[in-house]
């Protein structure tokens, strides 16, 4: 996409993770020097990264030359700047593809002091088992969720709040977290306000949802430290480690990751927890403000929309490469408030679980495990298996699944 639209005349630019950005060795930036005209962040790593400082095995580069993160220096914010420093210096009388693609709010939980102020109380008080049936609420208040929905089942590792222990360590990590999210929040703000009065298409979303991975093991290994300068990482979810500073490396953990994926189930599975995921999408005059849509979509629907919205060809072929067939579909029919003739099926196959979705029915199965069905019309965290009730239904579906997976 980025090559095509930069020899269709666009200015282009990545920023963040520069996952894919080619069909040549994207981990190379002489590669995407090629093809993108501005771009910041890291080619591909072999592990986590740090918010505050570089570390020995992620790289970043900034326009083709290597970049060290400055004394002070926070990835959000440093990933904003760079976006607004193209928004301004750019050729207003062409069109532009920018990718923003922020690290947070992954792991680890690196934030602010600033912005962890502002929830430590918050989280402390009511913990996690009563903010996750407040987010319920607020949900279904906003017709986001069907009125009857319930919360998935607790994950099994997550206790009730009520019988936790290390009660101001355990909001810590929460306060961390929602302030990765803060600062997240004010960087869209930024860029939000530096394209406002143009007519720019803009698409926002996340990969997938909160993990509840416990944590890595040690980082400092070898006789050398994690990060480059030599300050050794507190590595661990323990009460004496208080997320939030460079030098550690702590995570969410299975309850608060619960509470972020409401009302669904955790992220490393194919229910809806695992690969859905709200798009909010801003188009001047063609989005109506509010409109909520529940048509089923899939990420490569973003690219189609992409080349629809700009009017290029999708090619067969480029570069003496063959191309493969175009698989998503335009969400241009959406945006503007009119019927499209959506996915007849989605299908899902990661680390043995597997997934099928036709309209609003859903089959899911876990590795090893029996199809479920969904009525996602009614049942979005997935609480009621209606397989016994819809044998056909559930056949012709796995047959769909069957075919795709064989193909």
């Amino acid at each position: 996409m980025f090559e095509l639209l930069n020899r269709a005349g666009y200015e282009t630019c990545a920023v963040g993770r520069l996952d894919m950005l080619t069909a040549e060795d994207w981990h190379d930036p002489e590669s995407l020097t090629r093809h993108v005209d501005r771009y910041f962040g890291t080619t591909g790593h072999k592990g986590p990264g740090n918010y505050f400082a570089d570390v020995r095995n992620t790289a970043f580069y900034r326009d083709g030359k290597p970049y060290s993160i400055p004394d002070g220096g926070y990835k959000t914010d440093l990933i904003t700047d760079f976006t607004l420093d193209f928004l301004h210096q750019r050729d207003k009388t062409k069109p532009f593809l920018l990718y923003m693609s922020h690290y947070a709010p992954h792991w680890p939980l690196h934030a602010k002091e600033a912005d962890i102020a502002k929830y430590r109380e918050l989280y402390r008080n009511l913990g996690w088992d009563a903010t996750r049936e407040q987010r319920l609420k607020r949900l279904i208040e906003q017709g986001l969720l069907p009125a009857d929905t319930k919360l998935a089942p607790r994950d099994p590792a997550a206790k009730p709040w009520s019988e936790a222990e290390h009660l101001d360590w355990e909001a810590e990590r929460m306060a961390v977290f929602a302030a990765q999210i803060d600062c997240l929040d004010q960087s869209v703000g930024r860029v939000m306000e530096a394209i406002r009065g143009t007519n720019t298409l803009v698409f926002f979303l996340s990969d997938n949802g909160a993990s509840d991975k416990a944590v890595v093991g040690p980082l400092d290994k070898g006789g050398l430290t994690w990060r480059a300068d030599g300050i050794p990482t507190r590595v661990g979810n323990h009460p004496d480690i208080l997320p939030g500073p460079g030098d550690t490396f702590v995570t969410a953990g299975p309850a608060w990751s619960a509470l972020s994926n409401t009302p669904f189930r955790d992220k490393h599975t194919n229910y809806e927890g695992g690969i859905s995921s709200p798009l909010i999408a801003w188009w001047p005059g063609v989005v109506k403000a509010g409109r909520i849509t529940r048509e089923p979509s899939h990420i490569t629907d973003i690219t189609a929309t992409i080349f629809d919205v700009s009017g290029q060809p999708y090619p067969t072929d480029f570069n003496n490469r063959s191309v493969a067939p175009m698989d998503g579909k335009s969400l241009r029919p959406v945006l503007e408030g009119k019927p499209r003739n959506g996915h007849p099926s989605l299908c899902w196959a990661t680390g043995g679980h597997k997934a099928v979705r036709m309209t609003h029915w859903k089959l899911v199965a876990a590795p090893k495990g029996p199809w479920q069905l969904y009525d996602l019309s009614r049942d979005r965290a997935e609480t009621n298996d209606v397989a016994a009730e819809h044998p056909e239904r559930v056949a012709a579906m796995a047959r769909v699944f069957e075919q795709w997976h064989a193909n």
